[in-house]
């Protein structure tokens, strides 16, 4: 069961949602994973090749939005523990969550879900799962698996191969060649959203901190988990776990000492980004024209992180890509923020593109059929946050169904997708606006290419997202500058009124910390 959650966000994760987003029975999960780069992938394989029965009983997600109603908890958990409990016994289990998910009745949900397995399968079965990198993991769902395996880069490239190590892990223990030992390390600190880019400082040595620890001797698994500001929860922010071969102060002296090289960083890891007026005039100022066809800043296809793109004679060329960070559709934000739309308009910015989440004027362009002119009230709609309706006036240009694939790297390793209806709206003034009738990130360029956008064409690309849109769009970007925009997955955490965090936990506090 997976979800991340934005307890700050007013749209609830209703069954609804789960049913319209992913939720799975059996060979419905391999039909949409199994040739995916998804975690429940790496099971497969892992069942494959190691020679084992991967009998598939369910997956639920949606994407991230506000909290999961406990109607929602209570259909989904009910049935997906009903099969584990009746489809029994087990030699092993593998879970698919997210890590920071929060329901109405549980804040920690993962913990309540992990806690529930293991009561049902019982002390003797290994449970192994495996969690998204932004994850806010408590010592409660440590203690309630055997091995637990967090993604290591940021986008997230590697989610395939950290559910193959997952798998693999469990099935040395059910066969007795290993008893791992786990230990979390959560020190009262956060990662700012907008430093967990794992392909730069200072995020990019903790990593390389935790794969070479995983080198120690008897060391069996390292994991640092960035952590999800937006959950108001207790157990929110980073934290670093070590699973070792039955030596538990090896496990625990690993984890600390690399919870202590990530605290020394903490000021580095906190760091502001550009506003808007300030990324807008940049992108302006830097552009100098688009690739040559066929010509792109490389992408890693194998798993591993992605890291900034090299100078070369073509890196300097392409669009300027701009990262809005307030309307994180990965993070649960409202994927209809106008703010910078707004901006960029004053500023007579041409050569624009970006998608709204609009069902209403996804409606009104239909209704008037392709090659219409007229005007619309674009975007702002869902709730205060994330800027008010913007006037633009234009020309219907394509009207489509939705769905598209993706076969190039994503990040979480997903393949299909789908906007809902959506149309291509080119507006007089020399932007293009996807508008979508359903919630829907740029974590794949197939959504611009599907509709028949040439995303390289433009001067400016608004990617609604921090780090999740990079593989995307950084095989074509000249520069990619990350914004500091208002919404619900703003950078400025000062604007949140937290009310079940730590206290102390650092930016907002100087804790006393000693790992």
């Amino acid at each position: 069961m997976s979800h991340e959650t934005n307890t700050f966000s007013i749209v609830p994760a209703t069954y609804e949602e789960f049913e319209k987003s992913r939720l799975l029975r059996g060979q419905e999960i391999a039909d949409q994973y199994a040739t995916s780069e998804h975690t429940i992938a790496g099971y497969l394989e892992g069942a494959e090749e190691l020679g084992f029965d991967a009998e598939l009983l369910m997956h639920a997600r949606t994407g991230p939005i506000g909290t999961i109603t406990k109607d929602a908890y209570d259909r989904i958990s009910i049935e997906m523990l009903g099969m584990l409990r009746d489809q029994g016994p087990w030699n092993g289990v593998l879970l698919a969550n997210h890590g920071a998910a929060v329901a109405e009745e549980f804040p920690d949900m993962d913990a309540e879900f992990t806690r529930a397995v293991r009561e049902i399968v019982g002390p003797d079965v290994p449970v192994g799962i495996t969690l998204d990198m932004h994850a806010n993991i408590s010592k409660e769902t440590v203690a309630n698996t055997d091995v637990c395996v967090v993604w290591r880069t940021c986008p997230h490239l590697d989610t395939k191969l950290r559910g193959r190590k997952t798998a693999e892990l469990i099935y040395r223990t059910a066969v007795g060649e290993i008893k791992p030992v786990q230990f979390i390390e959560m020190p009262p600190m956060l990662v700012n959203i907008v430093k967990q880019f794992t392909g730069q400082e200072p995020m990019k040595g903790l990593v390389d901190d935790c794969v070479e620890a995983n080198e120690i001797p008897n060391v069996l698994d390292t994991s640092i988990a960035e952590g999800y500001p937006y959950a108001d929860v207790e157990e929110m922010g980073m934290s670093w776990i070590t699973i070792t071969d039955g030596d538990a102060e090896l496990a625990e002296t690993v984890s600390k000492d690399m919870a202590a090289k990530a605290w020394a960083k903490r000021f580095d890891l906190n760091k502001p980004v550009p506003s808007i007026e300030e990324a807008l005039t940049q992108a302006n100022e830097c552009y100098v024209g688009p690739k040559p066809d066929g010509v792109q800043n490389f992408l890693p296809e194998d798993g591993s992180a992605l890291a900034e793109a090299e100078p070369s004679e073509h890196s300097h060329l392409g669009p300027i890509v701009l990262m809005d960070v307030g309307d994180n559709i990965g993070g649960g934000s409202s994927a209809d923020s106008t703010h910078i739309l707004k901006v960029a308009q004053e500023m007579g910015v041409e050569g624009f593109l970006q998608s709204l989440y609009d069902p209403d004027s996804v409606q009104a362009c239909v209704d008037a059929g392709i090659g219409a002119e007229l005007a619309l009230d674009v975007g702002g709609k869902t709730d205060d946050m994330h800027g008010e309706p913007v006037r633009v006036v234009g020309t219907v240009a394509v009207i489509d169904d939705g769905p598209y694939e993706e076969i190039r790297p994503t990040h979480g390793g997903g393949r299909f997708y789908d906007d809902g209806q959506r149309v291509i709206f080119n507006t007089v003034d020399g932007m293009t606006i996807l508008l979508t009738s359903r919630r829907s990130g740029n974590t794949a360029r197939a959504q611009m290419y599907s509709v028949g956008i040439k995303p390289e064409d433009y001067r400016i690309v608004v990617a609604k997202g921090v780090s999740s849109p990079r593989p995307a769009y950084q095989p074509i970007a000249a520069e990619i500058i990350i914004v500091n925009s208002p919404g619900v997955t703003s950078a400025d955490l000062d604007t949140f009124e937290f009310k079940r965090r730590r206290i102390p936990l650092f930016p907002f506090e100087e804790p006393d910390y000693t790992a």
